[in-house]
């Protein structure tokens, strides 16, 4: 493993000085075009075999563009001062004071306990519980380590045997709930902010909260609904008996009397999601709202000093920024005019239908999907390679970025999805096997298609295709 990323990273290196400075530039770019597309090269080479830290990467891209002329400092790293930037780093310091706290386990046993104690009744009450939840933390980890755990404790309460139809189902719940369900919301993971943060400034400003939640309520309602029944198909024991919900309430009452920091840190959130819902109307910008929030965490001392430092992933802040960064800086130096030409002949059909692109983008996503582990490299490699042709597709930019959103949460192998295997590293991989993953994964990669499918006339109405 060390000799491959040795291996990869050398590679990388030499890709991108070769293109830099040994192919000639090509007629219609100029040569910081071609740096920073060879930088492009090296990053994407280091991210996919994770030669060193992502955010690492990020940083020594950024910095090769101003130490090889192609830009200077304040255009390459602008990026770290938007408002994107500030409403990620505020958006992780709500969702870590609702784990710290303790409120997310709460809500999430609290709604279990109003299911019945069986299969489908759990099922729907993980799916539910991770859809109202997945706003509250925009960051899919700690909600996969959090949910998994309930769903083994359910399984083992029900008697379920470890890998077993019953046990693999309660374990997909709990991700389709807390992990997929983040795409029908802006502030359910960071990545969202980063691929919007990807686009032109007038398509992200198609994209507030309330858009958002707007243009992928069909979708929502489909892959819950569809995503419920598709799990009690395959997973549904066949003596599945109802039983009392001794775990639910013992977990319950281990937890006492909702604390001081939980009624603030609820109270925080939901007037947060209330501006962020109002943000157009208020016209406070969206950042504002959750630094505020964040900012009476710490006056009521709910989050300390020390929880910056350990409770936010400032790694992976970090990585969001320099990925971000791209979408600027390549506009700047002329790479998207020059793409658009080169790839029109391939891209041109797909996006030339709004219907097509919703069917063969998702497609591409989960061909990307086998080789970029990252979902967020994903994403970022697909916006960044249609980002020439935003300028001249027939619907609005913003859509892309939910087809995007939508279509890298997949699981047919385990390694594709990181928050999956944190999940499942947290009953100890004990739950599921891999035929129970890939059938599920496969179900929710057709999902997926019909419900992007059925937004489209959502998009239309709205005037966005």
């Amino acid at each position: 493993m060390r000799h491959s990323k040795l291996i990869a990273g050398l590679v990388g290196i030499v890709l991108g000085l070769i293109i830099a400075f040994a192919i000639p530039t090509p007629s219609g770019l100029a040569h910081a075009g071609m740096v920073v597309l060879a930088s492009l090269v090296t990053a994407n080479i280091f991210w996919i075999f994770n030669v060193i830290p992502s955010f690492a990467t990020g940083l020594l891209m950024l910095s090769s563009w101003v130490i090889l002329g192609a830009t200077d400092f304040p255009t390459a790293f602008n990026i770290f001062s938007t408002t994107t930037m500030w409403i990620i780093i505020g958006g992780l310091g709500l969702g870590a004071a609702a784990t710290k706290t303790g409120l997310i386990n709460r809500i999430a046993l609290k709604i279990m306990s109003w299911f019945p104690a069986n299969f489908s009744g759990q099922t729907l009450a993980l799916f539910t519980a991770g859809t109202i939840i997945s706003p509250m933390i925009p960051s899919a980890h700690p909600k996969t380590a959090m949910s998994t755990p309930i769903a083994q404790g359910i399984s083992n309460a029900l008697g379920y045997k470890p890998r077993s139809k019953g046990s693999s189902g309660l374990f997909l719940a709990a991700i389709w709930g807390f992990l997929v369900m983040e795409a029908s919301f802006l502030s359910a993971t960071a990545q969202n902010y980063a691929f919007k943060g990807l686009l032109p400034h007038k398509a992200q400003s198609v994209l507030s909260w309330g858009n958002w939640f707007i243009m992928m309520l069909p979708w929502t309602i489909i892959v819950l609904v569809a995503g419920f029944f598709l799990l009690r198909f395959l997973f549904k024991p066949k003596n599945d008996k109802t039983i009392e919900k001794t775990f639910i309430k013992q977990q319950l009452d281990d937890l006492g009397a909702m604390s001081r920091e939980e009624k603030i840190t609820g109270a925080v959130i939901l007037v947060s999601i209330v501006f962020w819902i109002l943000e157009s109307t208020v016209n406070i910008p969206a950042a504002v709202t959750a630094l505020v929030g964040v900012s009476v965490l710490v006056a009521t001392k709910v989050l300390t000093p020390e929880d910056f430092k350990t409770r936010l992933s400032w790694n992976t802040i970090i990585f969001i920024g320099t990925v971000m960064a791209l979408g600027n800086v390549m506009q700047t130096v002329g790479l998207t005019t020059w793409l658009r030409v080169i790839l029109k002949p391939i891209i041109s059909p797909i996006l030339g239908n709004i219907w097509i692109t919703v069917i063969a983008l998702p497609i591409i996503i989960y061909l990307c999907k086998f080789v970029v582990v990252s979902l967020i490299s994903t994403g970022t490699l697909i916006i960044i390679a249609l980002l020439p042709f935003f300028s001249t597709m027939n619907f609005s930019p913003a859509i892309i970025v939910l087809i995007v959103t939508t279509s890298v949460n997949i699981w047919m192998l385990s390694y594709m999805d990181a928050p999956f295997l944190t999940g499942s590293a947290a009953v100890n991989n004990s739950m599921t096997s891999k035929a129970a993953l890939a059938k599920s994964s496969l179900g929710y990669m057709v999902i997926n298609i019909v419900g992007l499918l059925l937004c489209v006339p959502i998009w239309q109405l709205l005037g966005l295709a």
